[in-house]
């Protein structure tokens, strides 16, 4: 009888455990996740419209860092504050739209296209975009972000005679 009761008790630990572990697989929704970047992409084109450098700042994790086309990165959160003054004299609005998102519960990889507009509607560029996110008190936040135009870049200026 004692040898049938330990193979049992074994049988059992291994078989819950693998079953936790299948539940807790289970329990990541990407599709629920895409959501909650969509969501994260409506507040930054509404702080983008309102010219919220604060609240751009906010979007971003304290360490974060974000690689803009032809420009060294921008470091941190403050440095990130900083960095939006410029540019919110000229862009009216921004539209997000997301390609798509992998990952799991702890990190998010995204990409997709943008598109940004003077206050009169204009297009002022457009190209695509990267991200990548963490979960910070439930909710995401924003650790890397790169992005390029689809646009050709200005000829280089002619250089200066005498």
């Amino acid at each position: 009888m004692k040898k049938l009761i330990l193979p049992l008790v074994l049988g059992t630990m291994i078989f819950t455990s693998c079953e936790q572990k299948a539940e807790k697989a289970a329990a990541f929704d990407i599709e629920a996740v895409k959501k909650d970047v969509e969501d994260w992409q409506v507040n930054f084109e509404t702080i983008v419209k309102n010219k919220d450098s604060v609240g751009f700042a906010n979007l971003f994790a304290e360490d974060a860092v974000r690689m803009a086309p032809n420009a060294v990165s921008t470091e941190g959160r403050a440095n990130i504050q900083k960095s939006v003054v410029e540019p919110f004299k000229f862009i009216g609005t921004t539209n997000l739209t997301l390609g798509d998102a992998m990952g799991d519960e702890n990190t998010i990889t995204t990409y997709g296209t943008y598109e940004h507009f003077t206050p009169d509607g204009t297009s002022l560029d457009k190209g695509k975009y990267m991200g990548v996110f963490k979960r910070v008190d439930g909710k995401l936040i924003a650790i890397r972000d790169i992005w390029n135009s689809d646009l050709a870049p200005a000829a280089p200026a002619a250089p200066a005679t005498k």
